[in-house]
């Protein structure tokens, strides 16, 4: 997957003082500052800006570490800000999971300026990757959401559920997925989305993989069911516009997918599920 999480990633605070060294991530909308070169993200150092950004500190990579700019569109030489979805497929390096999990820190920051408690206005800690008020002390963390992604298999025909979704840009097949609800286990919520979106049950439940997906706040979690009972599908027409069995020979699919779900389909496609 293009967001893997790379080798001797160090998510701990760190407060020591940036150096010139240090890369830092720079976000205007959905765009990132950066350039690629020989298939690789090249992300801007401090020694690359003429005036230096306000910083927080991210995370380390192989010793290599990486801050989040709080300036308003800072400008590097040879540097441009470039569409983030363009890191799903123009290089496949470290820093393109740098790119989407700064760009989720860097959501965090803009959506929270004021406390929901007292109205009073945040600060980040200088000591660890929270905001904190100014007038009541309420810490305010990172917002993961967690989501499920559901490969629905049919062992006597060899077949997998493939949906569409209804609203959205995505227009290609996916699987079933959703959003865990307050008091679910994640197994439950697989369940549960598996029965409005199609109205199947399932058994079997077996977890595959997890990917942070930086893009919308989120973390998925891959599960692989079985079919019970009937397979006759009874779609929520307001959540997707096609949900359909595939054989396996007929799912679209190839190794090296950017996303959990499009790996999903290659290993049932591949016959390693």
């Amino acid at each position: 997957m293009f967001q893997e999480v790379p080798k001797n990633v160090k998510i701990d605070f760190d407060s020591r003082k940036i150096n010139n060294s240090d890369l830092v991530l720079c976000y205007k909308g959905r765009t990132v500052l950066c350039r690629f070169e020989n298939s690789k993200t090249i992300f801007p150092t401090v020694a690359d800006f003429t005036k230096q950004p306000e910083t927080v500190f991210l995370f380390s990579a192989d010793g290599q570490r990486y801050f989040l700019s709080l300036d308003d569109e800072p400008k590097a030489e040879d540097f441009k800000y470039e569409h983030i979805n363009l890191l799903k497929t123009a290089c496949q390096d470290d820093n393109v999971y740098a790119g989407i999990t700064g760009f989720h820190y860097d959501a965090f920051h803009k959506e929270n300026k004021f406390c929901s408690i007292c109205g009073g206005k945040l600060k980040h800690d200088p000591e660890k990757r929270c905001m904190v008020c100014e007038n009541c002390q309420n810490e305010v963390f990172p917002k993961i959401s967690p989501a499920v992604i559901v490969g629905i298999i049919d062992e006597k025909t060899d077949s997998i559920v493939l949906t569409k979704y209804a609203q959205g840009e995505y227009k290609k097949y996916a699987l079933v997925a959703g959003f865990t609800e307050i008091g679910e286990t994640i197994e439950d919520t697989a369940r549960r989305e598996v029965m409005e979106e199609t109205g199947l049950e399932i058994t079997d439940i077996k977890y595959y993989k997890s990917q942070p997906w930086g893009y919308a706040q989120n973390l998925l979690f891959g599960f692989f069911a079985k079919v019970k009972n009937s397979r006759e599908i009874h779609m929520d027409e307001n959540e997707l516009s096609e949900a359909i069995w595939v054989k396996r020979e007929d799912v679209t699919a190839k190794p090296d997918s950017l996303s959990l779900t499009h790996e999903m389909m290659w290993k049932f496609k591949n016959g390693e599920v």
